[in-house]
């Protein structure tokens, strides 16, 4: 959902963009414990990701490109970076920091970071969350939270 709020006049809410897509882990490395995959989406992104884990800390990435086609609109390419730390056997917390170029004509380009993590609720459900801020763009608040269903 987002909430938006321009000089105090009135505030909008509603859906904001749902997006679908499969990962696939095509590399993984038992060994050196790195892994990399793509996440191509139904709303034409499609990202590179790929991680890292030792001990209870995992560090990953992703880059990608996305496909714009409504009017007044660019495509535009983004990246981020995670470093998360397994809590218990439930919990893992992390921050991130990611950003990318102008999505609007005359618009600019975008930096943000969100604090969040991961909730177990059962053996193939998460809960995903995080709240965060623009560094860099907007500069507006922002927070997450997301259901993951895992098929391994």
């Amino acid at each position: 959902m987002e909430v938006v709020h321009e000089d105090h006049d009135r505030t909008a809410a509603g859906l904001g963009d749902l997006l679908l897509g499969v990962k696939w882990r095509f590399f993984e490395d038992e060994k050196s414990q790195i892994q990399v995959g793509v996440y191509p989406q139904a709303l034409l992104v499609f990202p590179l990701l790929a991680q890292k884990s030792w001990a209870k800390w995992t560090l990953y990435g992703n880059a990608g490109y996305w496909w714009q086609t409504a009017a007044g609109t660019r495509d535009y390419r983004y990246s981020g970076a995670v470093l998360e730390r397994e809590g218990n056997e439930r919990l893992s917390l992390g921050a991130e920091l990611f950003g990318n170029t102008p999505q609007e004509r005359g618009g600019r380009a975008d930096v943000a970071f969100n604090v969040g993590g991961t909730w177990k609720l059962s053996r193939h459900v998460n809960m995903l969350f995080a709240a965060g801020r623009d560094i860099v763009g907007d500069t507006r608040g922002m927070v997450y939270v997301g259901l993951q269903v895992l098929t391994k």
